[in-house]
């Protein structure tokens, strides 16, 4: 299995980008997470406080895993339920990767669920950065250069071993002079090096995404 038979793969169910990564431990994220939880900046999302083994090393969740292959599917291309139309292309990924490779099903043999979407403790934006699918901005999303921060993120995990090929994006400076989702945040949550979730509107409201309504990556995509 290489990356380049994942990418065509991928393309062809309908995704947006993909990338892979081994699976491992995340120990600098899990001191950050720890941290950020224990100042209560997660404000009522207590499952923050729980399954911290499962959420730092997905090898917790899948115990065979090997690698992990993370897509991108923009907003436009989710539909109304996101959850169900990226979980029905992982899946047709699955099946289309399993046809090609020779090992066959042995890439997904464990009796462990494999298939991930914004339903699982999984830390998606540190592995799709480590994919080299965008970096973090000040509006503490994955910034994609070319699909902006309107992405949603999903999860296949392979028990088998993927060099990453993938070739390096370019950035840019990043967020680096631009200021615009910090100024814009009507709560005032993107002021400092963590997202406070108290101050959120989108988090109490679920009806806000000003951060990302003003993020020059997403404006030039209109």
């Amino acid at each position: 299995m290489t990356y380049d038979v994942i990418r065509q793969s991928a393309l062809e169910v309908g995704m947006d980008d993909v990338g892979v990564v081994p699976a491992q431990r995340w120990d600098s994220d899990a001191v950050f997470m720890d941290e950020w939880v224990a100042q209560g900046l997660h404000g009522n999302m207590s499952y923050f406080e729980r399954n911290q083994a499962k959420r730092y090393d997905i090898r917790e969740l899948v115990p065979d895993a090997k690698t992990v292959i993370v897509t991108l599917l923009t907003y436009s291309h989710s539909g109304h339920d996101y959850h169900r139309t990226l979980k029905s292309k992982l899946y047709e990924l699955k099946q289309t990767l399993a046809e090609q490779c020779d090992c066959g099903q042995e890439l997904f043999s464990s009796d462990h669920q494999h298939i991930f979407c914004d339903s699982a403790p999984v830390l998606e934006r540190r592995m799709a950065v480590a994919a080299g699918l965008g970096f973090i901005g000040k509006n503490h999303q994955l910034i994609h250069p070319q699909l902006g921060s309107r992405v949603h993120i999903g999860e296949l995990v392979l028990q088998v071993e993927v060099e990453n090929t993938k070739p390096a994006l370019s950035f840019g400076t990043g967020c680096e002079g631009c200021s615009r989702c910090i100024e814009a945040c009507p709560g005032q949550a993107l002021g400092r090096a963590e997202w406070d979730a108290r101050r959120c509107v989108a988090y109490v409201t679920h009806k806000c995404e000003i951060c990302q309504q003003v993020c020059p990556y997403n404006e030039k995509l209109k």
